[in-house]
């Protein structure tokens, strides 16, 4: 059972975060909480003690006791939690070599863990951080584009002033939540003019479904197309999710989509360089080549871009000061200080898959 001065002190954490108290407004006396919630005085010192823990008040003498977003006060070393849908692949080693070359500065502790994309894993991470001592939180939100189960949780968080900042994708959800991610409608809309600029007019592309960069990419793209009176059919965009990835490109409904549409489109954007990269296969398995048939535009300029033939063209992930940029906001959302979110740009770095 649950000791009366947790109850206490987690009805008033959601009082707080729902902005009952507002931030230098005085609680309510020892006499009054002790009389509201039937307790003994010692359970509301106790209970008071767990916010003060957490900085979400701070106590005067002769005064009272008033609310304050302050620094937690767990110790002098900081514990980072940091929670990405993969670890080892792809861009994510540098992402998290940025998050840790400012976290490492400041006296801090770093866990990382993985979600590989999926809410169930989330969950699990989620309840296992709101068990254990931390200080803060760095997350890439799972499946953004759906509607996810585990709002409550980083309720919860908030409500314990544990600061969470996310990357790449997040919950419109969690109203007001700190974010760094790309602009990633300009993205799709420049990955689209790239094509465009090199005279290139029967456009298609490949998206992902489940995450919002997929989304806003595309809608980017649509923008492109329609700023040059165009638009791109539907049996032109194909979409796939995080559980048929693995089998994308390699099997149905990738391969059907290439062979159909490879004969009438001159250029394609692909949702990221692994896209990229098995569309490079495919294509010259069925006797296609890039440029000269079909030319190719990516996203991330992650190592694969350089390393194929033809060598992409791809919009670069700042990567590294991605991942600085938001250490550097949770270092100061874990002092007291309030944050805003930050949209960060792309950088076009032109290889040999466009062609002109």
């Amino acid at each position: 059972m649950e000791p009366k001065y947790q109850w206490v002190a987690d009805v008033l954490r959601r009082e707080i975060a729902s902005g009952i108290f507002r931030d230098g407004q005085a609680l309510l006396t020892e006499l009054e909480l002790k009389e509201r919630f039937g307790v003994s005085r010692q359970t509301i010192r106790q209970a008071i003690s767990l916010l003060e823990g957490d900085g979400l008040v701070c106590r005067r003498r002769g005064s009272g006791t008033y609310v304050t977003h302050g620094p937690r006060k767990h110790g002098s070393v900081l514990n980072v939690a940091v929670v990405t849908t993969y670890i080892t692949d792809y861009i994510f080693p540098s992402i998290v070599r940025g998050i840790e070359s400012v976290l490492s500065t400041q006296n801090c502790i770093m866990s990382l863990s993985a979600t590989y994309n999926s809410v169930e894993r989330e969950r699990a991470l989620l309840r296992r951080l709101l068990e254990t001592p931390v200080d803060g939180l760095i997350v890439e939100g799972t499946q953004t584009a759906l509607p996810n189960p585990n709002i409550g949780l980083y309720e919860k968080l908030r409500e314990r002033n544990i600061p969470f900042v996310f990357i790449n994708g997040y919950y419109p959800e969690l109203s007001q939540a700190v974010h760094v991610v790309t602009d990633d409608e300009a993205g799709g809309f420049q990955a689209a003019e790239i094509l465009l600029e090199a005279g290139l007019t029967r456009l298609g592309g490949i998206f992902k479904s489940d995450d919002m960069q997929g989304h806003m990419r595309h809608q980017g793209f649509e923008k492109a197309l329609k700023a040059h009176g165009l638009c791109a059919a539907p049996e032109n965009v194909c979409w796939f999710t995080t559980e048929n990835k693995p089998r994308f490109l390699l099997e149905e409904p990738g391969l059907s989509f290439l062979r159909d549409v490879s004969c009438h489109l001159d250029g394609l954007v692909c949702y990221n360089d692994e896209v990229a990269l098995r569309t490079l296969e495919h294509l010259a398995q069925i006797g296609l080549q890039v440029p000269r048939d079909l030319s190719l535009v990516s996203f991330d300029n992650s190592a694969y871009a350089g390393i194929c033939s033809p060598k992409l063209t791809s919009l670069s992930h700042p990567k590294e000061t991605f991942g600085q940029e938001a250490a550097a906001k949770l270092l100061k959302m874990m002092q007291g200080y309030r944050e805003e979110s930050t949209m960060l740009g792309w950088e076009l770095v032109r290889r040999e898959s466009v062609r002109g």
